[in-house]
Order: structure tokens, then sequence, then C-alpha cells
């Protein structure tokens, strides 16, 4: 994940009529924030493998962590709220109501009819992703670069129509995105020493954890590895006290147990996509300006 990679399809080209989009992105830093915008007559569907990401509609914000799903409804407008596109992984597509007089997914009207009630009154748009949701997302793309397969456009559409159903079961299941007691241990031990650079085996045993089964168990939960955590934990003190004003960057830096200055500024910019200099001196990331989209998210 070293250069910027993002891909956007348009479904509809290969036969799916209610899909104009599947796309994904793999970014190692932050990327511009995601503007205000909406899509007519869709709904759309994220899920986040890796990384953490903030999303906002109607006024609220969710926070979402590697493993999580965020659905939008129709027309619904919604940002990232002039936070930029954090470093991770994201998939996402987009399905579109069908016309009066056709079915979605080419299915029969009555199984055409109950998929979009159900996806409709989604009784949550934001839960965590059930196992095969990421695995539907790689066989779509993999089909899709697949021109010559037997029944690839079948095959696409039955993926598409499970990806569908496995949204509304993980929604109705009320699973929200949490840590258990033992990582969240561990991730209040990190935040209450931020100054620190923490060994993986000494939080391990903080977890009464193996070193493997904790860094396994640490990704699962927060979406990020223990390494990552610790970085974006310092990086989220560093805006804190930045905002205040009251230390230098290079003795914040040193503050934060940085090698240098330099470091810093590399660690700091990757994540929130701007310098520490120039974050102190703008404040808080200006809101962005409404549009109409068939652009990621």
């Amino acid at each position: 994940m070293d250069a910027p990679h993002r891909r956007v399809l348009d479904l509809r080209r290969d036969g799916l009529a209610d899909v104009p989009m599947l796309g994904m992105y793999s970014y190692a830093s932050a990327r511009p924030d995601l503007p205000v915008h909406r899509h007519a007559g869709g709904w759309e569907i994220c899920y986040l493998e890796r990384g953490h990401q903030v999303f906002e509609v109607a006024g609220d914000t969710f926070r979402l962590r590697g493993g999580d799903v965020f659905v939008t409804l129709p027309d619904e407008p919604h940002s990232t709220g002039g936070r930029p596109s954090e470093p991770g992984v994201l998939y996402w597509v987009n399905v579109r109501r069908p016309r009066p007089t056709h079915r979605l997914l080419g299915l029969p009207r009555a199984e055409s009819d109950l998929l979009l009630a159900l996806l409709q009154r989604l009784p949550q748009r934001h839960f965590r992703a059930t196992p095969t949701t990421k695995g539907l997302f790689q066989e779509l793309f993999r089909w899709h670069d697949s021109p010559a397969a037997a029944g690839r456009t079948l095959r696409m559409r039955l993926a598409v129509t499970r990806l569908l159903l496995e949204v509304v079961d993980g929604a109705g299941r009320g699973a929200k995105s949490r840590s258990s007691q033992r990582i969240t241990a561990v991730i209040r031990l990190i935040r209450s020493c931020p100054e620190r650079d923490f060994r993986l085996d000494e939080l391990a045993r903080h977890a009464r954890l193996s070193l493997s089964h904790f860094k396994r168990r640490f990704r699962s939960e927060t979406g990020l590895s223990p390494r990552q955590f610790i970085l974006r934990d310092k990086i989220e003190t560093a805006k804190s006290r930045l905002r205040a004003g009251d230390r230098s960057v290079t003795e914040l830096a040193l503050d934060l147990g940085f090698v240098s200055s330099q470091y810093f500024a590399t660690v700091f910019k990757r994540i929130t996509g701007v310098t520490p200099s120039r974050y102190r001196d703008r404040g808080d990331a200006p809101q962005a300006g409404r549009r109409d989209s068939d652009g990621q998210c």
C-alpha cells in the first residue's frame, strides 16, 4: 500500500443496469476530504476493510474502523465533514432503484420488491460487516476483470444480490463496532501515555494474550495494527496540543517520543493530509461545499 490506488467501475457496461458504480481505494496517506454530495436514486454501501474513516449524514457523525459497513440512502447528502479520506482500504458500491416497470437486478417481481423494501428500512446504517462481505466485493472485481469467463454477468449479478442480503443481515444483527474488554484495556493504556513508544510484547501481556493472537485481535477490533494505532493516538494528541498553541512543533515532536521533528511532520501529514504548522495556523478543517456526484461514498 505504498502508492495511492483507486478503481471506479461502471457495471452497467457489464449488463448490471442497477449498478452504476463499484469502487475501491487503498491509501497509505491521507487524501482530500469528500465534499457533501448525494447519489440520485441509489443506495451506497461502503465497507472499510482497514483503517479509520469519518462520515457525516444529516448532522450526525459516524466513526468507522476496519470491518465496518456504512450505508447511505437514495438522494441522501453525505460527506467526510471536511476531514480527509484517511489511510486505509475502502470498498463501495452504488445500487440504484430500478424504474417502476423494471425489477432490481432482474429478480422476480416479488423478490425485487422485498429486497428494495428491506434496503429502505435498514434498522441502522453503521454496523459490523458479515464475514463474507469483503469476499463478495473482491469477487465482483475478479469477475469484472475476467471478460471471457462463462456466465460472467450472471455471476456478477448473483454477487451483488448476495452482497445486498449480507448488508440486510448485518444491519439486522445490531452489532456496533466496539472493542472487547482486553483490547479496551490496551487502548486505555496507550491513550494514558501518548509520549511512550510501547513494545508490542508489553501490550500483549497487558491484554493477557500471546503476541500473535494480540496483533490479530487488535487489528480485527480496531481496524489498525498496534503500531498504527499508537502513531495515530500520538497524532490525535498532537492535534489537541497544536490547537492549544502552547508548544512549538519541535518541542511537541520530542514530547511525544518522535526521534525528530521531520519524522513527526511526515507522520502527521500522512494521517491528516497537512503539516503540523499548517494545521496549527489554520485550525480545524473547513467544511466542504455541496455537490451531486457519482464519485466514491
